[in-house]
C-alpha cells in the first residue's frame, strides 16, 4: 500500500499555521483573529489522533528488514535453505480461489 504524502500533510499544516498565528491574549486585549472567529471550535478526536500516530510510524518504517534479509541470503547459500513443497501449493491454491472469490 502507497500513502501519498503531497496531500497528508494538509490539514496538520493549517492547524500549525493557525496554532502559531495565535499568542496569549493579555487581559483588556481583544485576540488576534477575533473577528475572523467568533467561536468556531475544531477538536480531533482520539482516533484522529491515534491515526495520525500510526500513520507516521509507518512512514518512518524502513520498506526492507535488511537483517531478515540478509539471514535469508546466508542460509540459501549455506544450503540451508528449503520451502517445503506443500506450503507453496497450498499458497498457489489459496491464491487462484481468491481471484474467482
Amino acid at each position: 500500500m502507497k500513502i501519498s504524502d503531497s496531500n497528508a500533510n494538509y490539514g496538520r499544516q493549517l492547524y500549525m499555521r493557525e496554532v502559531s498565528e495565535t499568542t496569549p491574549v493579555k487581559p483588556g486585549e481583544s485576540p488576534k483573529g477575533a473577528e475572523r472567529s467568533s467561536g468556531d471550535k475544531v477538536t480531533l478526536s482520539r482516533d484522529s489522533r491515534d491515526m495520525q500516530i500510526a500513520r507516521d510510524a509507518v512512514m518512518n518504517t524502513p520498506d526492507i528488514r535488511t537483517e531478515k534479509v540478509e539471514s535469508l541470503r546466508n542460509e540459501v547459500k549455506a544450503g540451508r535453505y528449503a520451502v517445503p513443497a506443500d506450503k507453496v501449493a497450498d499458497k498457489i491454491i489459496a491464491s487462484a480461489i481468491d481471484e474467482y472469490v
